[in-house]
């Protein structure tokens, strides 16, 4: 980098010198008219080389330094990026040991019970309905992981489709009664509001946009001990703004910045704090791929919301009234 400022600087000043040698003094000649007009001229000629060489060195040094200063931020970024990447691999290793294993030691445990002869049928049949809870669970770990490097590695398939929106919501809602971590949560009370009672066409992709209202839901279930977790959506000029809303344990101020990486799982969970910390992550991404921007409004111990727009460009629905 030395050597090149070096060239650059001799051939600029060694090129303005020979032209200025060469054709100043025809110039000048031709500018000036008496003996006297040429001498005054003759008196700045050095001062006007001396100040055009200076200009054309300073813009020069100054686009080397620039370049050198991208350079260096450049270098600087990739440095981070490079330590947010081990984190990241730290975090992942640290989890998988735990958050594998769990389900794996559980499996392996009731398979040892299950082929002991001296357990009865019925209580080899709770042992079976641990094994597949414990399974999902596995299972539902093992298709985060592969969910969010599809996101990050853009190979996530988006597959959209026309279909009724509230019905969507509604049978929803009847799975989401079912579940396990609803049951666990018996005191939360769970509503859909729907902007809109007359069901509508949406074209988009109704899978992805069950899995994010689902890890939504299920963040909301973790962090809420009582009162209510709400869903659904209401309508824009723009589009349809879905959201979720709790009055859980809401998000501290520290963490506000940190709440859509992978792996991050929060400081204070009601309820466990299984999983890898990827739902949101995955939330984020998946709504990016829907054309939309997951956001979120909190307070500590004043509940969530979280929401997002599907603006009419992307979703292209159609009323029925």
């Amino acid at each position: 980098m030395k050597n090149r400022i070096a060239i650059k600087i001799t051939l600029i000043y060694f090129i303005t010198g020979f032209l200025w040698i060469l054709f100043s003094d025809q110039f000048i000649l031709k500018l000036a008219g008496t003996s006297n007009s040429i001498t005054v001229i003759q008196t700045y000629k050095g001062w006007f080389y001396v100040s055009v060489t200076a200009f054309l060195l300073f813009l020069l040094v100054r686009n080397e330094i620039n370049k050198k200063n991208k350079i260096a931020a450049d270098l600087i970024k990739a440095k981070e990026k490079a330590e947010e990447s081990d984190r990241l691999k730290s975090a992942f290793l640290s989890n998988m040991s735990h958050e594998i294993r769990t389900p794996l030691n559980g499996i392996m445990g009731f398979c040892e019970l299950m082929v002991d002869e001296s357990y009865s049928n019925e209580n080899k049949q709770t042992y079976a309905k641990h094994i597949i809870n414990n399974g999902n669970e596995l299972l539902k770990l093992i298709n985060d992981i592969m969910d969010i490097s599809k996101i990050q590695e853009n190979q996530f398939l988006i597959t959209k489709s026309s279909f009724l929106l509230n019905s969507m919501l509604e049978n929803f809602c009847i799975e989401l009664q079912k579940s396990e971590l609803r049951l666990m949560r018996n005191q939360v009370e769970t509503l859909l509001i729907k902007g809109n009672e007359n069901n509508f066409e949406l074209f988009t992709d109704p899978q992805i946009l069950t899995k994010i209202l689902q890890n939504l839901i299920n963040n909301s279930f973790f962090f809420t001990k009582a009162g209510f977790v709400r869903f659904g959506y209401r309508e824009l000029a723009s589009g349809i703004e879905f959201f979720v809303e709790d009055s859980g344990s809401g998000i501290e101020d520290e963490n506000k910045e940190m709440i859509f990486r992978p792996f991050f799982k929060g400081n204070n969970p009601v309820i466990g704090n299984k999983g890898f910390g990827l739902g949101l992550a995955i939330s984020k991404g998946l709504v990016n791929l829907l054309g939309g921007e997951l956001k979120f409004d909190s307070k500590p111990n004043g509940g969530s919301r979280f929401y997002f727009v599907l603006d009419n460009e992307h979703i292209l629905y159609n009323r029925k009234k």
